[in-house]
Formats: structure tokens, sequence, C-alpha cells
């Protein structure tokens, strides 16, 4: 995988910065104006003016060139389901022609999805559990970049949409994950994520009354961060715009709406900091005022 210097933790701009958002437009990104018409997925497929054929290059393969088109219809249509040894060791060594990178001994399980595989870097020894998605529609940004001896569970979904994905060497995506991005969201290296955890690179719009919300376009507040080595709970939801400090623990079924400290603990929601790992972490207690004039010793 080549190599790419990483994101600062910290570095995303946050939902109070001015000028940070950043509005999807069916595919494409902008950074001024608003839609008042449906946008990504379902506007294209619902568009009468396209035909299906022409649908299905722009959702699931992107465009690229006949060739490209027919091999990715045959590695996929002949291998995705073929059970057994001789399954794996079919995928293995035609599906790393399909992506932009792919490392050395990297396991693909049954029945994956792979969209836009052009615009994904697979790093070494990355292991693809069964019913797994990875989506890299798009454009713009880097697409899904995924570093060595990361292992992604079942029936998980990684995507975004012109924006950048970064999975950090040796994490781990439990089962039925959800991580998706508009901006540019990065899982630190060594992080754990627990079955069902929700990471949400983007939002919806909703400043207007007068159409509905699925109406108005997505938006995005710089995406997510979460640092090295930090272990994310079963169910656990973390919003567009926020950061996870390093090694940091967050509970089961709590919702991120702020940003998380390096080795906190935080459970609840919103999720609230009850602890941290290690002391030297805990915020320093704010020094007393000095007093002008007289001295601060009663006795003198």
């Amino acid at each position: 995988m080549d190599s790419r210097p990483s994101f600062p933790l910290g570095g995303y701009p946050r939902a109070s910065d001015p000028g940070n958002r950043l509005a999807v437009h069916a595919g494409w990104a902008t950074t001024s104006g608003m839609s008042t018409t449906p946008r990504g997925a379902q506007r294209v497929l619902t568009d009468r003016k396209l035909t299906a054929a022409q649908k299905y290059r722009r959702m699931v393969v992107g465009e690229v060139g006949a060739a490209a088109f027919l091999w990715y219809e045959l590695c996929t249509s002949l291998l995705s389901s073929w059970p057994g040894a001789v399954g794996y060791w079919l995928r293995a060594r035609f599906y790393p022609t399909l992506f932009r990178r792919c490392g050395r001994r990297v396991i693909f399980g049954r029945n994956l999805t792979i969209r836009h595989p052009h615009r994904i870097s697979l790093g070494h020894r990355v292991v693809l559990n069964d019913g797994v998605l990875l989506d890299a529609k798009g454009t713009t940004g880097d697409g899904i970049l995924i570093g060595d001896d990361v292992f992604i569970g079942w029936c998980s979904v990684v995507t975004t949409t012109d924006g950048t994905l970064e999975l950090g060497p040796g994490c781990n995506i439990g089962a039925w994950c959800r991580i998706g991005t508009y901006g540019h969201t990065r899982i630190g290296a060594k992080a754990l994520l627990a079955a069902y955890v929700y990471i949400v690179g983007a939002d919806h719009e909703a400043t207007r009354t007068d159409i509905p919300i699925v109406d108005q376009p997505s938006v995005s507040r710089g995406g997510v961060e979460i640092g090295e080595g930090t272990w994310i709970g079963t169910k656990a939801t973390v919003l567009d715009g926020t950061r996870v400090g390093a090694h940091a623990i967050i509970g089961a079924h709590a919702l991120v709406t702020e940003p998380i400290p390096d080795y906190a603990v935080a459970v609840g929601i919103p999720a609230k900091v009850i602890k941290f790992r290690r002391p030297a972490s805990a915020p320093a207690p704010e020094a007393p005022p000095r007093s002008s004039g007289a001295s601060a010793n009663p006795l003198e």
C-alpha cells in the first residue's frame, strides 16, 4: 500500500468553524450553495434520463474502460460466492487485479460487495470477512485506504462518497459495523470497534422547513477521527465532526457528539467522560486567581 501522510489528531474542522460545511451533490462535492432536489444514490437510481446500464456503471463500477468493466463482471459474477478453500484461493488469485492497489496475502471472504474498486487500496494481510461491503463512489478524495493487517468483520459496511476513508494498520472492525463519510474520516492504528458500531462522517441538512429533509443535501463537517488504540463499544455511534482521542474507551450504546480526550473513558447519551485510564491525561485543575496588592496569606 502506498504511504500517505497521516492526518493529525484533532486536525479536522469542527461544526463551529466557519466555512467548513461541505454540501454533496449527486456524487460530486461543492463548497457553496444548496440543492432542493434529492441527492446521492436515490437521485441517481430514480433519474429517468439515465439508462439502467448508466445507473449501474455510476453506482457500482465507476468510470472505467470496457475491458476493466468486463473483468469486474467476470470476477465478481463467477467467484464471489464460490465456497470452500478453492473459492478463497480463486479470489486471492484474481480479486487483487480489481483494486487500485492490493498487498500480499489478502483474504477475500464470500459474497463481498465491492463498488468502485479502482478507488480502493488494500495493504498486506487484510482480512475481508463474508458479506463485507466496500464502496468508494465519487470522483474526488482518495477513496478507501486500508492499512496492513486490518480485519473487517462479517457484513460490515465501509463507504465514502467523494471523500477519503482511512483504516489504520492493525485496526479491527467488528461484525455489522457501518463506517461512512463524505469528508475525511480516519480510524487509527490498532483501534478496536465492537459489533454494530456506527461511524457517521456525514449529516443531513435540515435548516429549511418548506421542503422535506430528504430533499435537502447531505453535508459533511469534516469527518470523524478515531485515535490509535481506541476501543469503541458495541452499538456506539460517533457523529460527524467529532474526534475520539488515542487509547480512549467508548462505552456500549454511547452517542459521541463532542471531542473525547486521549485515554478517556466515556459513556452515555451524549457521551460524557467518567474517568481517565492514565491519570496524567486528566485535565489539570485551574489555578486560583491571584489577588492584587494584598498578600494572599491572611496571617501576614
